[in-house]
């Protein structure tokens, strides 16, 4: 890892899996979070290399900059008042494969190989959902962070990121983001989630996370995406959102390497 990070409770940034709720083809979509961080410094190393994905590319959609300082996107920096810490995390068997976690002024990066996931795993307790189990690595962002003293530091001048609240995102229509990178995963592997204090929605295959410029609307981001017929769409929770996040995710057949980073994201109006 080239990023220095704070956290809170001095978790691992990678240790955190969101456990079965990891947004799997089998499990309900809880939230589990991830370590609330203030990310630190280091220089973006996502390459800009050809992707296995499908087509992207294009001009990034007008909205609201939501542009991080070192993993950290300031609430006076945007008229939305949306703040919070970008961070990095996946399942216990991905994060042993993560080289890289790069937090910068521009792009936020990842980079490491999603684990295959075992269906004989629940054999081994307390594994009782495979899928939950080895459900892949994410890139999360919190919109509503409060920035509290760090309490390792006596004087109190040094600063962290508290406990992530819910945001009020009636005002906004969707989200936009550029992903660019060496090794970006196909469609069908690659989410763009909207998460409240309880359930992940996410985006079917069909409209997956592709290289160049991205829009998803509230509508476009679904509950159980896995699913046939899926969930409600993210519209329902708009007045309480927690963090978006864009998660690889796993499958029965084989790994899938990753390594992309995440810019210019924007909240439409």
């Amino acid at each position: 890892m080239t990023s220095a990070i704070r956290l809170v409770l001095g978790v691992s940034v990678l240790a955190m899996a969101v456990g079965s709720a990891g947004c799997s083809s089998s499990s309900d979509g809880a939230s589990g979070g991830g370590p609330t961080i203030v990310g630190g410094s280091g220089n973006s190393t996502g390459g800009t290399g050809n992707s296995s994905g499908g087509s992207g590319g294009g001009t990034s959609a007008a909205g609201v900059p939501l542009t991080p300082m070192m993993g950290w996107v300031d609430g006076m920096s945007n008229d939305l008042k949306i703040q919070g810490a970008f961070f990095t995390y996946a399942d216990d068997t991905t994060k042993m494969s993560v080289t890289d976690d790069t937090m910068s002024s521009a792009k936020i990066c990842i980079k490491g190989t999603a684990a295959k996931v075992m269906m004989l795993c629940t054999i081994v307790a307390p594994a009782v959902d495979c899928y939950g189990t080895y459900w892949g690595a994410a890139i999360g962002f919190n919109l509503n962070q409060p920035n509290v003293p760090d309490p390792s530091d006596p004087t109190g001048m040094k600063m962290m990121g508290g406990m992530p609240m819910p945001y009020d995102a009636s005002a906004i229509k969707g989200f936009s983001f550029d992903v660019d990178g060496a090794t970006i995963p196909l469609p069908t592997q690659f989410r763009f989630n909207i998460e409240d204090a309880t359930t992940q929605y996410c985006t079917p295959g069909a409209k997956g996370v592709k290289p160049g410029t991205n829009t998803y609307m509230f509508t476009d981001v679904v509950s159980k995406c896995y699913a046939t017929p899926p969930g409600p769409d993210a519209s329902t929770i708009q007045k309480g959102v927690v963090k978006i996040s864009w998660q690889v995710v796993t499958n029965t057949s084989s790994t899938v390497p990753f390594d992309f980073c995440i810019s210019n994201v924007r909240a439409l109006q």
